[in-house]
């Protein structure tokens, strides 16, 4: 008896060996985890002026190389920097029908997950309003960061930047832009105002500092939105 399952544990143990890949005997080798494709938003477009609140947020399907299925993670929020999110939700769709508050502007995103819980980057965020009185004015969306990006640490050699952002308005009206720099984030000194430029040449007279810049973008009807704080290091 003790010899029948002793052939019985042997047998078990070399069929194990025999199914995993990679050996030497040419068996299949383990494939990494594969990141999926970011997802591309289809609807609410970039800039667009939604005449109703009940939106039907669409992006089309992520990419996985192995084939394997991927679920979505949606991000919706008041600020461009998602630290005011009013969805953060995971789905299995390509879609989900959300009602937000009139008269806000928004920002979504949604990235891609795997089943080995390997994520895809986000999708470039897009932004939009939800209209409240029809033919109102509406405030500019807040701008957006193009470089340097945040947090960039920058060569120690440099003694200027070329500060970029950008910014939309639902309405297209003209906008005009003032620019706050300085190493004390909290009294930053305004440097340019009511430029219709989206770039500024900055003067770095420190190293090992952290210098702190924002926008305030306006538009031809006194509507002001100021854009979140971003940084950089030399």
């Amino acid at each position: 008896m003790k010899n029948i399952i002793y052939k019985l544990i042997l047998v078990a143990f070399i069929c194990n060996s025999c199914s995993s890949g990679g050996d030497s005997d040419g068996g299949p080798a383990e494939t990494s985890d594969s990141k999926p494709s970011s997802p591309a938003l289809i609807f609410p477009a970039q800039n667009q002026l939604c005449t109703t609140n009940t939106l039907n947020f669409e992006w089309e399907a992520a990419t996985n190389e192995d084939g394997s299925l991927v679920i979505y993670i949606l991000e919706i929020a008041k600020d461009n920097q998602f630290s005011d999110k009013v969805v953060d939700e995971v789905l299995t769709t390509l879609s989900k029908i959300v009602t937000l508050e009139k008269g806000f502007a928004y920002y979504w995103r949604v990235k891609a997950r795997s089943t080995k819980s390997v994520e895809s980057n986000y999708s470039p965020t897009a932004q939009f309003y939800t209209e409240e009185v029809p033919n109102s004015n509406h405030l500019p969306f807040a701008p957006s960061l193009v470089k340097p990006f945040l947090g960039q640490t920058l060569e120690s050699v440099t003694t200027e930047i070329t500060l970029e952002w950008s910014g939309a308005d639902v309405d297209n009206d003209p906008l005009t832009f003032d620019v706050y720099f300085g190493k004390d984030k909290d009294a930053l000194s305004l440097v340019a105002e009511n430029t219709m430029a989206n770039t500024y040449v900055a003067t770095l007279d420190a190293v090992d500092a952290t210098y702190y810049w924002k926008i305030v973008v306006k538009d031809d009807k006194d509507a002001s939105v100021t854009g979140p704080l971003w940084y950089f290091k030399l």
